[in-house]
């Protein structure tokens, strides 16, 4: 299993959407990250960010680059965890956060070209 647990999405003015995941023991990037503490995979949240990026927006095809990306506390399996999405086309990049509860995991912006 690749992907997180969708429990709903709220859609805001077709530029902004908030994904609600439960983040399942059983995904793939919890195996072996790490033995003693499984926790979610900063690359795995920059790929999902591009994952349902792509889904909801029209984002160009090009990754061009991460743009003040933190990651501020890890996220742990069977978590209740939101994703925020920000598509800002003139400027070509997308913005996110992932939350816990009111606390803020990680952000960052990726601007994205043609």
């Amino acid at each position: 299993m690749m992907l997180p647990q969708e429990s709903a999405r709220q859609i805001t003015d077709g530029v902004s959407t908030t994904l609600y995941f439960k983040l399942q023991p059983e995904l793939f990037w919890f195996k072996g990250h790490f033995p003693e503490q499984a926790l979610l995979p900063g690359v795995t949240q920059i790929h999902w960010v591009m994952h349902y990026g792509a889904e909801l927006f029209n984002l160009p095809p090009i990754f061009s680059a991460l743009d003040v990306v933190k990651f501020q506390r890890p996220l742990f399996p069977s978590e209740e965890i939101t994703l925020t999405l920000n598509w800002d086309e003139a400027k070509s990049k997308l913005s996110f956060q992932y939350r816990c509860g009111d606390i803020l995991a990680s952000s960052g912006r990726i601007s994205l070209c043609h």
